[in-house]
């Protein structure tokens, strides 16, 4: 133990170090940016069933007298599971979540049907204090002092209430053996506190808080998906493309990435563009080495500046890449750079773009490849990018928010 010690020492002397599950060696991490993350042990994120980490409660029917619960929401994601609960199965079921940004309802009625039903616009950011409550055969969700939705309980849910069975309630994601079709991406960016399920003990959440900081929340927050530097986000990149992958026959066709940025290590791919044999053709990156964002066309170098000064400093720093017939443009705040782009490498970026199999990543390559850490906002032809719709994301980037430390829109 004590030869592995010196060992560890030695790697960490050289600034190496070798990650004990990959296997691989990982590259120093440069910070450049330090704030503190200030998670807090009294607020619970909702976000982490996409890796497992869905906190279930039990408890027994019998043994209940108020199937009331109340807590706090906050959240800036348009989509995903509050909580499930059921008893008994399928068959009788609750699902409080967010679709398109407002709070939604979907529980089961008998005879295999579901009622959905929307209420309030609930994703901005800030607290909403929620109940649900049980009255007279319906059960109704309050927002704040307002009743924001009412679905009546089907006979089969008022039966089980009196029956024998178990009150599972799971948070931020569906039960492991729920066999529920939602229609919607489960992990909700969120955070919860100030929590009161059924009226019973719920100190098992208290101990995931103290025992796991991946399940704590930032105590403030602002938009934007936040990287830690150990992962990345892959998508198709005909879904990326939308709409506008129909004019990729056109003559004039133009492929517009900007990208919104605060940066807390300087170094981590931003963007990369993959065709079907995982070959990077274009990809910008803060290369920490040379010190230089460089852009890179079929693995040669193209373009390359050296780091701005408020690269560390905390300001935001916002690019700008286009690529059009005979020209690539990128630009770095009020900087702007032309280069000539040939008829072949065009149509090479139109073709691999409508390529089924080829891949856009943003923050780092596959398998977290050289991750950027900070916060970052992407827009590909116009449209912001909505990472929970990517093919592959690690469990650690959040989607929606960043530490409010790190606020783009603070710009400066």
């Amino acid at each position: 133990m004590f030869a592995l010690k010196r060992f560890v020492v030695a790697l960490l002397t050289l600034g190496i170090w070798v990650h004990p599950t990959l296997g691989r060696t990982l590259e120093p991490s440069p910070e450049c940016y330090y704030f503190v993350e200030s998670r807090s042990s009294h607020l619970l994120y909702t976000g982490n069933s996409s890796v497992g980490n869905v906190p279930i409660l039990e408890y027994k029917v019998t043994e209940l007298t108020s199937f009331d619960s109340e807590f706090e929401l906050r959240t800036l994601d348009p989509e995903g599971v509050i909580f499930f609960g059921d008893i008994g199965g399928q068959q009788n079921y609750f699902l409080l979540a967010v679709i398109q940004g407002n709070l939604s309802v979907q529980t089961s009625c008998g005879d295999g049907q579901v009622l959905v039903t929307s209420g309030p616009k609930i994703s901005d950011g800030e607290w909403k204090k929620i109940a649900v409550m049980k009255h007279e055969g319906a059960v109704a969700v309050r927002v704040g002092s307002e009743t924001a939705v009412t679905v009546q309980q089907s006979a089969e849910s008022q039966r089980a209430e009196i029956g024998n069975g178990m009150l599972r309630i799971s948070i931020g994601g569906l039960l492991p053996d729920s066999g529920v079709t939602l229609g919607l991406n489960p992990p909700l960016d969120g955070c919860m506190r100030s929590w009161d399920w059924v009226r019973q003990d719920s100190s098992i959440l208290e101990r995931t808080l103290q025992d796991s900081k991946v399940q704590r929340c930032w105590e403030h927050i602002a938009p934007g998906s936040y990287f830690t530097g150990v992962g990345s986000v892959g998508f198709s990149s005909l879904a990326l493309l939308g709409n506008s992958s129909a004019e990729l026959d056109g003559a004039d066709w133009t492929l517009s990435v900007e990208l919104a940025l605060r940066t807390v290590s300087a170094r981590g791919f931003l963007f990369i563009l993959l065709d079907t044999q995982n070959d990077y053709i274009l990809s910008l990156k803060l290369n920490h080495p040379s010190q230089e964002l460089m852009l890179r066309l079929r693995g040669t170098l193209f373009w390359s500046r050296s780091y701005p000064q408020t690269l560390c400093s905390g300001e935001s720093q916002f690019l700008q890449l286009q690529v059009r017939p005979g020209q690539l443009v990128i630009g770095m705040g009020i900087t702007k750079a032309t280069m000539r782009l040939t008829d072949g490498d065009y149509e090479l970026l139109k073709r691999v773009l409508s390529q089924p199999g080829s891949r856009v990543y943003l923050g780092g390559g596959p398998a977290g490849l050289s991750s950027f850490h900070g916060c970052l906002q992407a827009k590909i032809q116009g449209v912001n990018v909505d990472l929970d719709l990517a093919e592959v994301k690690h469990g650690d980037v959040r989607s929606h928010s960043c530490p409010a430390a790190l606020d783009i829109r603070d710009g400066k």
